[in-house]
């Protein structure tokens, strides 16, 4: 792939082409499956001197194609990349024997050497090999015309037609080669675009656009798993008050720190974390027992406040805290995350109230002061 692309964009170049590859062997697997019986009775009823030994090899070609078929729809169904490439390559290691017993069984027959020739060549145009891939493959096929040539003798126009036929696929092999990887960076780059449509620019979060897409998907399966679902609202305390002080580039950083401390904590993948405006965050999780969102809005609180980031003049903290609305449920219709966004809200604003730098939770009270909220 040379210098043309990134680290990063080498490893999806790779794991795309390697899941093209397995398609492609399976496809290709099947349809050997299919032709080498109807050869092999071709074979029988020409009575050639070759055709016992060929048959017997084509019939064990034939256990082989299978079992690469079987294989590679398993690797496709598991999106196994990696035992995708030595499926692959092995695949058409075997491919290749299979082509020379068939053009050299032809030749022997005296029927020259142009279909399987051409057969040979369009094949390989199957997989989407590299460079190195290519040599390897066109090594042994350069080793078997010469083989042929001196055990045959003729005036090799043949074999003359073989090579240049296989010279020509391959080059426009790499040609598709490139123009695969080319299409793939594109889909990235616009799959990215997409992405970004549903992100906050200045935190990398989620925006609001991009919670509501994702709520609806985690709430329809927690409905289907039974599973609970819990909301914390998360609001910088006195965010104007610091804006006053530092200035809202500065505030803009500070925003983007808190952020920073809310992914790194909430680390499990279904969690969906979003910046819903100024200094307000929103987490989405699901799973664990009632009092999961407040061992995790905890956290969060704790670790910001143990920062100890300087706040702004007349704000009511020395230091930079968070207040935090939290409220869950197991639901049973698609309203009842409404209803917990809206629990958590109500949460939020009694945290507020109670003088900040708290977690709310079913109207009790978790941080500083640990009672009844009134």
């Amino acid at each position: 792939m040379g210098d043309r692309y990134g680290r990063e964009d080498k490893i999806k170049i790779r794991q795309r082409i390697a899941a093209e590859n397995i398609r492609r062997v399976l496809y290709t697997s099947v349809i050997c499956a299919i032709v080498i019986p109807v050869y092999i009775l071709i074979n029988k009823l020409s009575g050639s001197e070759a055709s016992g030994i060929v048959n017997g090899a084509l019939i064990g070609f034939e256990f082989i194609y299978l079992i690469a078929a079987g294989i590679s729809f398993y690797t496709i169904r598991n999106h196994d990349n990696r035992t995708a490439n030595i499926v692959f390559r092995s695949f058409w290691g075997v491919f290749e024997v299979t082509s020379f017993i068939l053009i050299f069984s032809n030749m022997h027959d005296g029927q020259g050497l142009t279909v399987y020739s051409a057969m040979l060549a369009a094949l390989m145009l199957v997989p989407m090999m590299t460079p190195v891939e290519q040599m390897y493959y066109a090594i042994p096929q350069l080793l078997f015309v010469v083989f042929l040539q001196i055990r045959s003798g003729g005036n090799g126009s043949g074999y003359f037609s073989l090579v240049v036929l296989n010279g020509l696929m391959y080059t426009l092999s790499r040609i598709f080669y490139r123009t695969h990887c080319e299409n793939i960076i594109n889909k990235e780059k616009l799959s990215e675009k997409s992405e970004n449509v549903h992100n906050d620019p200045l935190t990398g979060l989620l925006n609001h656009r991009g919670l509501e897409k994702r709520t609806f998907e985690l709430t329809r399966e927690c409905i289907r798993e039974r599973r609970r679902l819990s909301v914390l609202m998360i609001d910088f305390d006195d965010l104007a008050c610091y804006n006053d002080t530092y200035g809202s580039e500065r505030g803009d950083r500070c925003i983007s720190a808190l952020a920073d401390v809310i992914r790194q904590i909430s680390l499990r993948n279904t969690d969906l974390i979003s910046r819903i405006h100024g200094g307000k965050f929103l987490v989405v999780m699901e799973g664990g027992d009632d009092m999961e969102p407040v061992r995790l809005a905890e956290k969060i609180r704790t670790v910001i406040e143990q920062k100890r980031i300087p706040h702004g003049r007349r704000a009511g903290n020395q230091f930079v805290t968070v207040s935090i609305g939290a409220a869950s449920c197991i639901p049973r219709s698609e309203n009842d995350y409404t209803e917990t966004y809206d629990e958590a809200e109500d949460s939020l604003f009694t945290a507020k109230e109670q003088g900040k730098n708290v977690t709310i939770y079913e109207e009790q009270m978790f941080g500083a002061v640990r009672t009844l909220a009134q």
